[in-house]
C-alpha cells in the first residue's frame, strides 16, 4: 500500500493552486470578450454609437467642389462611404491634402491633413499626374457613357507609366463597375464588374 505524506500532498497542493486560478482566469477572458463585442455599439457617454447608418446624400462632384474651396489643387481623389467623403486634392507644389467631409459632402468635418513626398519616385509620379489633360469632372463623364450608375468614387493614379482615373460606379451593391480612362486621351481603356 503507498501511502502519501502530508509534505508530498502540500507540495501537490502549492503546484495545483496556481494551475487553477490560471484556468479561472481564463475562463473569465471569455466572458470579458463576449461582454466587448456586446459593448462595442455604445459610445463613451452611454449611448448609442452610429455606426454606419449614416446614408450617403452628397456626390462626388459636390465632395470635390467642396474640398477645392478649401484647398487650390488638382482633385486626385474622391472616395465616398456612409459616414461621409474623403478627398484628396493635391497643390501646385505637390503636397497632397487630405480632407474628409460629412454625408452631404457640403462641410469638412477634418482637414486638410498634408503630406508631401518625400521618395523622388512618388514626387515625380504626383508631377505626372498634376500635368493630366483630363480632369475628374471629364473622367466622369466618359465612365457614365460607358456604364449607367451612380458614381461613388474617383481616383487618379499611375499605372505602367500611364496615368489613369479609375472611376467607382455603384460601389459596395452587386451593380459596382470600375471604369478606367486614360487621363491623357479621355478614352476607357478598361470596365471591369465587381471587386
Amino acid at each position: 500500500m503507498h501511502r502519501t505524506t502530508f509534505g508530498t500532498r502540500l507540495a501537490t497542493a502549492s503546484l495545483l493552486a496556481p494551475l487553477a486560478l490560471g484556468l479561472v482566469a481564463c475562463g473569465d477572458d471569455d466572458t470579458d470578450d463576449a461582454q466587448t463585442s456586446t459593448s462595442s455599439g455604445t459610445s463613451d457617454d452611454g449611448g448609442t454609437a452610429d455606426q454606419g447608418t449614416t446614408t450617403l446624400q452628397g456626390d462626388v462632384e459636390t465632395a470635390a467642389q467642396t474640398a477645392l474651396g478649401e484647398v487650390d489643387g488638382t482633385v486626385f481623389s474622391v472616395d465616398g462611404d456612409p459616414q461621409g467623403w474623403d478627398v484628396t486634392v493635391v497643390g501646385a507644389d505637390g503636397i497632397e491634402n487630405d480632407l474628409e467631409l460629412d454625408a452631404a459632402a457640403t462641410a469638412v468635418t477634418r482637414g486638410p491633413d498634408q503630406e508631401s513626398d518625400n521618395d523622388a519616385d512618388d514626387a515625380a509620379e504626383t508631377e505626372q499626374l498634376l500635368g493630366v489633360s483630363v480632369d475628374y469632372l471629364a473622367a466622369i463623364e466618359a465612365a457614365l457613357a460607358e456604364v449607367q450608375g451612380t458614381v461613388t468614387g474617383v481616383d487618379l493614379s499611375e499605372d505602367n507609366g500611364t496615368a489613369i482615373w479609375e472611376v467607382q460606379i455603384d460601389e459596395d451593391t452587386p451593380d459596382e463597375v470600375t471604369v478606367e480612362v486614360d487621363a491623357e486621351t479621355g478614352d476607357v481603356v478598361r470596365t471591369e464588374q465587381g471587386d
